[in-house]
C-alpha cells in the first residue's frame, strides 16, 4: 500500500469518527462498525478483486439487517485489540464477529449467536507423520500452542505459559509453527481454509485434528454498551437474525460464500 493511500484511509477514518459520534445510533446517521484487519474469511474480509471493498457472509447479513431498519452502516478493518477498545469506549458502534467469553459479556452487548465454527489443531506432518493422540483436555496440556493477539482462547483451558499469542495474523503464526515455536496452531478450520483458498495462507505440510471435548464455537456481533440506545439496536439485530433465517435470506447469503446455513 502506498503512503498516499495509507494517509487517505487514516484521514477518512478520523473524519468518519468526527461525523458519526456514537452517543446514539439513529437511523439518520452513519452506524460505525469495525472488525479485524487480519481478516476473517469467509465472514468479513477485503475482496481480493477489489481491495477497497469489504465483503463476507457476516458483513452482508448484518448490513442487510441494519439497512432494512433504516441505518447507514459503514465498516473499517482495524487491528483487533484496537477494534475491541473502540467499541468498548463507544467510538465505534459495534463489531461483527466475536466468540463468547464472560469478560466480553461484561463489556459488550452480544447478539444471539448467528454462526458456528469448528476449532481444530493444525500441526506439521514432518514433526508428526502420524496424528498425535489427543483424546482428553488433559492430553492437550503437554503441548505448546500458537494463537493470535487479542483473540479469545478461554474455552480451551490451556495454561497461559503454553499459549503464545504474539502473532498478529495467520501467516505469522503458521510461520511460528513451521519454526517449531509451537506444536499446534489453534484455529477455526472454515476460516483457515478460506485464507488458503484465496492464496493468502500456505497450509502445505500441515494437517489438522479435532480438539478433544470441544463443541462448535458460536459467534456473535457485539454492540457498545456506551451507546444510549444499545438495547434497541441489539433487539433490531437479534430480530433481524431470526427473520433472515426464517425467510431464507440467511441461507442465500451464507451459501454465496460456500457456507452451510445453520
Amino acid at each position: 500500500m502506498t503512503m498516499t493511500m495509507t494517509m487517505i484511509r487514516v484521514v477518512a477514518w478520523i473524519t468518519w469518527l468526527s461525523l458519526a459520534h456514537v452517543g446514539s445510533a439513529r437511523a439518520d446517521q452513519a452506524l460505525l462498525i469495525c472488525d479485524d484487519a487480519a481478516g476473517w474469511p469467509p465472514y468479513t474480509f477485503v475482496d481480493p478483486k477489489n481491495p477497497d471493498k469489504i465483503v463476507g457472509a457476516s458483513k452482508d447479513l448484518i448490513f442487510g439487517i441494519l439497512e432494512r431498519a433504516g441505518y447507514a452502516p459503514q465498516i473499517t478493518l482495524l487491528p483487533w485489540k484496537r477494534c475491541l477498545a473502540q467499541v468498548e469506549s463507544g467510538q465505534v458502534t459495534m463489531l461483527l464477529n466475536a466468540s463468547f467469553s464472560e469478560e466480553r459479556a461484561q463489556k459488550f452487548l452480544m447478539t444471539r449467536p448467528y454462526y458456528r465454527l469448528h476449532s481444530v489443531l493444525f500441526y506439521r506432518t514432518s514433526k508428526y507423520p502420524s496424528p498425535p493422540k489427543l483424546t482428553t483436555v488433559q492430553d492437550m496440556k503437554s503441548y505448546r500452542y500458537c494463537g493470535l493477539h487479542g483473540y479469545n482462547y478461554t474455552m480451551y483451558d490451556i495454561p497461559k505459559s503454553q499459549l503464545d499469542t504474539g502473532a498478529k495474523d495467520e501467516v505469522s503464526r503458521f510461520a511460528m509453527l513451521k519454526r517449531d515455536r509451537c506444536d499446534f496452531v489453534l484455529g477455526d478450520v472454515e476460516v483457515l481454509q478460506a485464507f488458503s483458498a484465496m492464496g493468502q495462507l500456505d497450509l502445505d505440510g500441515t494437517s489438522h485434528l479435532p480438539i478433544p471435548g470441544v463443541k462448535p464455537k458460536e459467534f456473535h456481533a457485539m454492540v457498545s454498551k456506551a451507546l444510549v440506545d444499545a438495547d434497541k439496536l441489539l433487539k433490531i439485530l437479534d430480530d433481524g437474525i431470526v427473520a433472515a433465517k426464517a425467510d431464507k435470506s440467511y441461507a442465500k447469503i451464507f451459501n454465496r460464500y460456500g457456507l452451510e446455513a445453520r
